[in-house]
């Protein structure tokens, strides 16, 4: 494995400088209608560090501004790490965002570095198959990393400098960009892994940044998830479960966390085997307690069907753990993520003193190790280790709107919270019953959310509210009305 230890204040430019080629292209979206583009590539070094004839292409789109004076071009930044940028513009809901951000600047998309249509392109076909009665436990873990030493290997027998795929070059990759199109300063809007990009931009080339919009917000030291935040946007959510009409009288005595945490404490001692039809096959599954932790965090706080949460608990309260049987079965298919996955948040990793306070979380006993992804497989991953600069807090007084969910189950409220301290010109707008798109949320909901915008990304001062209250469209169904 290799691990390099490397400072923050500059990248070295071992390789060649960056070479851009474009062209117009016609982009069918989501209606089936056609806009037009700038379509081009990017080819910048694989590494930084090291000398290295290979070169990573970065795909992109560029939309020119509409706006007679148009603002700061707004570069928008993919979460993942991997996700396809110009991909999700021919998606409703990153298309409208972007045709209307066209209305103040440019707006460019693009494909980061491992992601997308990048080139090389980075695959783990490998999958593993964990038997169905067998509860999840080491085997398991020894099983992943089997898979994923496999993965790694694949590629450094093609010559990928795995170690290369980090947040650092990332960011090096949107300043070259940004250079090649001909940009002096830019507006980043960043969600999820993009908006720990954008910190990192913030702090790596700060007079380059005008502005920047943060939503689902992963700080630099949030690569790893914190237990105790967690658990406290599930109390937020069981809390207005159990406020609603539809839970009334049928929250189980001590409510859905105590509830929840008996159920775990009985399956520790007594995992249950149950029958179930899948494929046209009968199957015999354990549902033990690590499954079911894995199970909470995709179900808890689902915007689009708030109820499957409580009634999953409400129905393990009385025996009936049916639901879970063919997640069960499809739980025991180990396939690995892509590579990108690694190499980001494995070289992002977590600072020491955070890893301690994870280690004695007391929230701990009741999620499980939310980190054991991190903690079994980073370990065989190529990784360049940054010095211990890069998990500080960005100190900036760059503007900068943040957009946060309290119902966020990806990353919790207080990475936002953590994340404004030290932005001394940022505005945190909570909104109350929002998801990890909280920003999408209040562009569906906000009636000002367009106006207010508009004049944030124009440089003028937006009257953004501490906080919104979304959870009027949040409906909990009645009994008899659920859809699992």
């Amino acid at each position: 494995m290799l691990v390099t230890v490397i400072g923050l204040t500059s990248l070295v430019g071992l390789a060649a400088a960056p070479q851009l080629s474009s062209a117009e292209k016609s982009v069918v979206i989501w209606d089936g209608t056609a806009v037009q583009v700038e379509a081009g590539e990017l080819q910048v070094p694989e590494s930084r560090q090291r000398s290295t004839p290979r070169r990573v292409t970065i795909p992109y789109y560029r939309l020119k501004s509409t706006s007679p004076a148009p603002a700061s071009p707004i570069f928008l930044l993919a979460g993942g790490p991997g996700s396809s940028g110009i991909d999700r513009f021919k998606g409703e809901e990153t298309n409208r965002e972007a045709m209307f951000y066209r209305t103040i600047a440019d707006v460019v998309m693009f494909d980061q570095r491992g992601g997308g249509h990048s080139r090389p392109e980075l695959h783990c076909p490998q999958i593993r198959q964990y038997p169905l009665d067998q509860p999840i436990d080491e085997r398991f873990r020894a099983m992943a990393r089997e898979a994923v030493i496999e993965c790694r290997d694949q590629h450094v027998r093609q010559g990928v400098d795995l170690a290369a795929y980090n947040t650092v070059e990332n960011a090096a990759d949107v300043n070259d960009l940004r250079l090649a199109l001909g940009y002096k300063r830019i507006t980043l809007i960043g969600g999820s892994y993009g908006s720990h990009l954008a910190l990192r931009l913030m702090q790596q080339y700060p007079d380059t940044v005008d502005r920047v919009v943060l939503f689902g917000v992963e700080g630099p030291d949030h690569t790893w998830d914190s237990p105790r935040e967690m658990l406290n946007t599930l109390e937020r959510i069981a809390e207005a479960t159990e406020r609603s009409a539809a839970f009334a009288g049928r929250t189980p005595a001590g409510g859905l966390l105590k509830t929840f945490a008996q159920t775990l404490a009985r399956l520790e001692t007594a995992p249950q085997t149950i029958t179930v039809m899948d494929h046209g096959q009968t199957r015999t599954v354990t549902i033990d307690a690590e499954f079911v932790r894995r199970a909470w965090r995709r179900d808890a706080g689902r915007r689009n069907n708030p109820n499957i949460w409580p009634e999953l608990i409400i129905a393990m309260d009385r025996g009936d753990f049916s639901v879970l049987g063919r997640r069960a079965v499809a739980s025991r298919t180990i396939e690995v993520p892509d590579p990108i996955h690694f190499s980001m948040d494995c070289s992002s990793g977590v600072s020491e003193a955070r890893r301690r306070r994870y280690e004695h979380d007391s929230a701990r006993s009741f999620l499980g190790d939310i980190n054991a992804e991190y903690e079994a497989l980073c370990g065989v991953w190529p990784v360049e280790k940054f010095d211990a600069s890069f998990h500080d807090n960005v100190v900036s007084d760059i503007p900068t709107l943040i957009v946060h969910g309290t119902w966020d189950m990806s990353t919790p409220l207080e990475n936002a919270r953590e994340v404004a301290r030290t932005l001394t010109r940022s505005r945190l707008v909570e909104v109350i019953g929002g998801n990890h798109g909280a920003l999408y949320n209040l562009y569906e909901r906000w009636a000002p959310m367009r106006d207010r915008m508009r004049q944030f990304l124009t440089g003028h001062e937006a009257d953004f509210p501490a906080t919104i209250d979304d959870m009027k469209e949040i409906v909990f169904k009645m009994p008899g009305e659920v859809t699992q």
